[in-house]
């Protein structure tokens, strides 16, 4: 692999991370705070948290992908973070759970549309700043 590669590699891995770090932190702790008796009495709750957090870690994931790759580029890279979280999530739950955990799809949907965001927001939030400083420029002083 060469060096461009290998740095590309590290920044899709630590968007991966974060997308999967982030949710599974906050499920545990949730998880160790709340008991088993409260979280079968309110699955459904818990459940909707789950998938929130997904969402808000392929945000944070994506967001901060996209901003350290060409803006031609960013949706492959969001992407290929949100995959790569999933692959990640689904070692890990593998790892730590079983085979019980294998093939969740609604993690996947969270994952991937919570980094396919996060990487639309940087775009367009670096799009309106190439438009303001075009704009500056082109002011007489």
């Amino acid at each position: 692999m060469s060096d461009p590669q290998k740095q590309l590699f590290k920044i899709y891995f630590a968007g991966a991370s974060l997308s999967f770090g982030l949710p599974f932190l906050i499920v545990e702790l949730i998880s160790l705070l709340v008991g088993e008796e409260l979280y079968n009495a309110y699955s459904v709750i818990f459940g909707f948290v789950y998938i929130s957090l997904h969402i808000l870690g392929g945000l944070l994931g994506g967001a901060l992908v996209a901003r350290h790759v060409e803006k031609e580029d960013i949706l492959r890279t969001a992407v290929t973070s949100g995959l790569m979280a999933y692959l990640l999530h689904q070692v890990i739950y593998y790892l730590f759970y079983g085979a019980s955990f294998i093939g969740d799809s609604y993690t996947l949907f969270a994952l991937m549309s919570g980094s396919t965001f996060g990487a639309l927001y940087i775009r367009q939030k670096r799009s309106k700043i190439k438009e303001e400083k075009k704009e500056e420029e082109d002011l007489p002083s």
